[in-house]
């Protein structure tokens, strides 16, 4: 959703450029693309940093969706480069290593972890200490945003300070993600969260894999120390049920965590065209860039 709203701004931004002979300028950032920070081939990440950035530096970072085993970096390219020349912060969007019978979720944790400190060994190199990181991202994206804010928070080597999660899972034990899911019948959705969570299980046999389901789920991580949250959610999204974001919000407010649920009502996974709520969404992005990373 993110990378839409920026394209918005961009072509505002853009069409008054225009009108005073000031379009096709070069953006003013240093754009580092394709960092690696391992041996596998998904293991890069893309950074963009402002040209006259000095001391210390915010990031967003964002992650990408595709039920974890789908999608690219490549997604987030304009609001990455709207972030660094309009907003004066630092940018970067990931590519992490697909679930199979090989990784899980937890191991992609540890992808996330290692892409930052080449972020932050890359912002030292250049004279700016990227010292703090609102995680975002859709869909898988904004899975792994929570999870790695909210479980990751005190060991990252960028700290964690804020979250924005559009339509991403927070309960992957949740019965309402077995039935009716539009990725398909309960053996494609056992199949998917088999990888997901290290541990192969069918629908009958689930009970089996609660734990390690709720290894990888978000809501096992909540407490008083977690990070400003933002959800954004559909209330009609026929892949991550509701449910999930109602979850996570109780059990935000039970702990006393800043937190804005954000509900597209009657929105599927795409989260639709609420201009009530996307305005909303605005608002709570860029206000928590200006109070988190500024």
């Amino acid at each position: 959703m993110f990378e839409k709203i920026i394209a918005f701004f961009m072509s505002i931004i853009n069409f008054f450029l225009s009108l005073f002979g000031l379009g096709g300028t070069e953006p003013a950032c240093q754009k580092y693309f394709d960092l690696s920070y391992g041996t596998h081939e998904r293991q890069v990440v893309d950074l963009f940093i402002p040209d006259d950035a000095s001391g210390d530096l915010g990031l967003v970072l964002f992650i990408h969706g595709g039920a974890w085993i789908a999608g690219d970096k490549e997604s987030y390219e304009g609001g990455m480069e709207y972030g660094a020349t309009e907003l004066g912060i630092a940018t970067a969007s990931v590519n992490y290593r697909y679930i199979s019978d090989d990784v899980d979720l937890l191991d992609v944790l540890d992808d996330i972890n290692d892409a930052l400190a080449v972020i932050k060994d890359k912002g030292n190199e250049v004279g700016v200490n990227i010292n703090k990181v609102l995680l975002t991202g859709d869909s898988a994206g904004g899975h792994l945003s929570l999870l790695y804010a909210y479980a990751r928070k005190n060991t990252a080597p960028v700290t964690p300070v804020a979250v924005i999660s559009n339509s991403g899972p927070t309960d992957l034990y949740d019965d309402n993600f077995y039935h009716n899911n539009a990725l398909g019948d309960e053996t494609v959705v056992c199949d998917l969260l088999s990888k997901a969570c290290g541990q192969r299980f069918t629908y009958d046999t689930k009970e089996s894999a609660k734990t390690a389901l709720y290894s990888v789920s978000p809501i096992s991580y909540v407490s008083a120390d977690c990070v400003p949250t933002v959800i954004n959610h559909g209330t009609a999204d026929s892949i991550v049920p509701f449910s999930n974001a109602v979850t996570l919000d109780a059990l935000l407010t039970q702990y006393g965590v800043e937190h804005v649920l954000n509900v597209y009502d009657g929105a599927d996974h795409d989260l639709g065209k609420d201009d009530g709520a996307k305005k909303k969404a605005d608002e709570l992005l860029f206000g928590y860039i200006d109070r988190f990373l500024k």
